[in-house]
């Protein structure tokens, strides 16, 4: 008859516990999420305003340096500029993987959008302050979550 000893299974099951809880993404605090917000909106208006500064035309291509800038940032390391000197990643919800190039540029529009009506940005930061998850009005939409970046 065989006979488990009971140090062995708890020490398998303590192994186990560690690796599932080392998987498990740590998620961004809101102190940072707000930061990462801010920074990305100063860095768009410091943009703009110089831009505009020297001319309409100039101006225009501000918004299009902005947006580049976004897009490459994005694309490259599937970070906008702020999350990534933050620290900060975007991953799916379901699949805890980072984002496809494109659902993140539809995460990014909505939270465009939210901006410009500034009742949905409050709405959706509240949202994000009450939900033990921290995960915003955005964020539910898209289905995606903000944690820390992992150190490769």
């Amino acid at each position: 008859m065989l006979v488990e000893n009971p140090k062995d299974k708890k020490m398998q099951d303590a192994e186990f516990s560690s690796y599932s809880q080392a998987s498990q993404p740590v998620l961004a605090s809101r102190f940072k999420r707000w930061l990462a917000s801010l920074m990305n909106n100063v860095l768009s208006w410091v943009i703009l305003a110089l831009g505009f500064m020297f001319g309409d035309f100039i101006g225009l291509l501000s918004i299009l340096l902005c947006l580049g800038l976004q897009i490459y940032f994005i694309k490259t390391y599937g970070q906008t500029v702020a999350k990534r000197w933050l620290g900060l990643r975007v991953l799916d919800y379901q699949s805890q993987q980072p984002l496809s190039f494109g659902k993140y540029l539809g995460r990014e529009a909505i939270d465009f959008l939210f901006a410009w009506t500034s009742f949905l940005l409050i709405i959706s930061g509240i949202v994000a302050l009450v939900r033990d998850d921290r995960r915003s009005l955005t964020d539910l939409i898209v289905g995606t979550q903000v944690v820390q970046a992992t150190k490769s």
